[in-house]
């Protein structure tokens, strides 16, 4: 009542990669594509390999399309072509307004993705008025030397009166970005360490802010220096930038400021952030997103941390506060919320493609997040929760537009002290939940 089942083997001979054909570029230089494969005219000829390659090209996103194709030369060699299809990686915008408030008011932007095909990153934006002034530019090097060492420096200036955020204000400074990419724990890790210093200026608070003084802004030494290295470990194994479908990203931030790096500001902040995407039914896909963070002074001047420095949760994430769907953003009117030394959020989405070329997307989400004042009150059980639906669009020289409706569960009455559940309308630009 028992059989022995053999079974016997004849591995074939292993080929070798005789030639790689690129195709298809048009802007983008061969060098930059050739750099990203995993492959090599002499190597022993590997699927794995040549996915991963694929995989690769499409998460520089300067391609709608990558298509590799294996042609036998014989037994013992094959060529590989790979043809890819190029896409608009650049976004602009300009825009101009005039009122008898605030006179002329607009704003000019471009980034430039793939300058002149070599893979380097420029982008400046200026917006400017009466009330509000910025000014930032940055310059990204992906592959230094040929070498997969990235390098990048920026500068921005900023200056905002008290008519809508209830201060003064005038920051300046610079940041210096060095990266590499790493082989160990696997090739899908990378690290980087930016160094950063700038000052920041608050005055003439109108009398609401000088009242409540959230997180001591008021009486804080301004102005700030702040001078800091942060080092930002990430894995990123996602199979496509714009719709992932599998996959995760993993980031770990630690930031250290003052001390022998100088400036008037001392402070340790950490954020882990780790995202997931799985398949699920048809072509639905599970987004799954967890985050946390910490913040807290050291030494003379540890209670010195910069406002803007805290934790803020709320919104669209237009501003550098961490968005929450269903609550407003704390830091887009006048500040009168104070910010949290630890955070929290968890967010999951079921996604579902609406159109591949442009990427348009589908969403429902359900969300949980909250900041508090110290570790000690930290409840993660205390979180404020949302639900809603939303819908993403990837548009050539915008970037990504998107709109969320969303019903917030937990939001608070600044009179009262009551929770209450209300929908709100949230439009996204130039970032993806």
């Amino acid at each position: 009542d028992t059989v022995n089942v053999h079974f016997r083997v004849v591995e074939g001979k292993a080929v070798k990669i005789n030639k790689i054909h690129i195709v298809g570029n048009t802007k983008t230089k061969e060098k930059v594509i050739r750099r990203e494969l995993k492959i090599r005219p002499g190597d022993t000829f590997s699927r794995e390999a040549l996915i991963r390659s694929q995989r690769d090209l499409f998460i520089l996103n300067y391609f709608s399309d990558v298509r590799p194709d294996v042609q036998p030369i014989n037994d013992e060699l094959v060529d590989i072509t790979i043809e890819v299809e190029e896409k608009s990686t650049d976004t602009a915008n300009m825009s101009a307004g005039f009122s008898e408030r605030d006179k002329l008011v607009g704003s000019i932007g471009l980034t430039m993705n793939n300058l002149f095909g070599n893979g380097q990153v420029l982008s400046f934006d200026w917006n400017f008025g009466r009330a509000f002034r910025s000014f930032q530019i940055s310059f990204t090097e992906p592959w230094l030397f040929d070498t997969p060492t990235l390098i990048g420096v920026s500068l921005f200036d900023i200056k905002r009166d008290r008519r809508f955020i209830g201060y003064d204000q005038r920051s300046q400074g610079g940041s210096i970005r060095i990266g590499r990419r790493l082989k160990w724990p696997d090739n899908f890790f990378r690290i980087d360490w930016i160094y950063r210093i700038d000052r920041t200026n608050l005055s003439n608070f109108v009398d609401d802010i000088v009242r409540l003084n959230p997180n001591g802004i008021v009486s804080q030494k301004w102005p700030l220096v702040t001078s800091g290295i942060t080092q930002i470990i990430t894995r990123n194994s996602l199979d496509r930038p714009e719709f992932p479908t599998s996959g995760s990203k993993f980031t770990l931030t630690t930031e250290l400021t003052g001390g022998p790096l100088g400036g008037n500001v001392k402070f340790h902040k950490h954020t882990i952030q780790n995202d997931w995407f799985a398949p699920l039914f048809l072509n639905f896909v599970l987004f799954n997103s967890v985050q946390a963070g910490y913040i807290e002074g050291f030494g003379n001047d540890k209670d010195n941390i910069p406002f803007l420095e805290f934790f803020f949760m709320g919104g669209e994430g237009l501003s550098r506060s961490i968005p929450l769907r269903g609550y407003d953003d704390p830091l887009s009117g006048r500040l009168t919320q104070e910010g949290g030394k630890v955070m929290f959020k968890y967010s999951t989405e079921v996604r579902f493609p609406i159109s591949r070329n442009p990427t348009i997307f589908g969403l429902a989400f359900a969300e949980a997040g909250n900041t508090w004042k110290s570790l000690g009150s930290t409840d993660i059980f205390d979180l404020r929760r949302s639900v809603g639906v939303g819908i993403r669009l990837f548009m050539p020289m915008l970037g990504i537009i998107g709109f969320d409706y969303a019903y917030g569960f937990d939001n608070i009455d600044p009179i009262t002290g009551e929770k209450f559940g209300q929908w709100k309308p949230h439009f996204v630009f130039g970032r993806s939940f």
